[in-house]
């Protein structure tokens, strides 16, 4: 590359095209690592609750077992969030206000989501994080 604008916008040009380069290609390598046995976020949820008068919204993201699940989680995920919807429908407001009532619906969510999965917690999903939960 020759420029007859100066050595130093020459310099600054290859820096910059140099800096984009190493960005674009770690962005790459976190994209991949977090693909291959990272969690795996679904879209929120929006559900009636029992008595249709209360609705809860909650965020959940999967943790897989091995990395591999990933790629199962993608395939079955309109049976799995079919699963999940049932479950948070068959919840009472009185359920949900709870320590322990979240904590069982962890527990009973990540047993719905490896039963879609064919799989247990041991080789499927080991973990089911709440983001957030909002009933109103």
């Amino acid at each position: 590359m020759r420029c007859s604008g100066g050595f130093i916008l020459c310099r600054s040009l290859a820096y910059f095209f140099f800096a984009l380069l190493w960005l674009s290609s770690n962005a790459n390598a976190e994209g991949k690592e977090a693909s291959a046995g990272g969690y795996e976020k679904l879209e929120p949820f929006t559900v009636n609750l029992v008595g249709l008068k209360q609705m809860i919204q909650i965020a959940v993201t999967l943790k897989p077992a091995q990395p591999a699940v990933n790629d199962k989680i993608k395939i079955y995920m309109p049976v799995i969030r079919n699963e999940i919807i049932l479950l948070l429908s068959s919840k009472s407001p009185e359920q949900m206000q709870t320590s322990e009532g979240k904590q069982k619906l962890i527990a009973e969510t990540r047993y719905a989501v490896n039963k879609a999965l064919g799989l247990t917690s041991k080789d499927g999903v080991a973990d089911v994080l709440f983001e957030s939960v909002i009933i109103q």
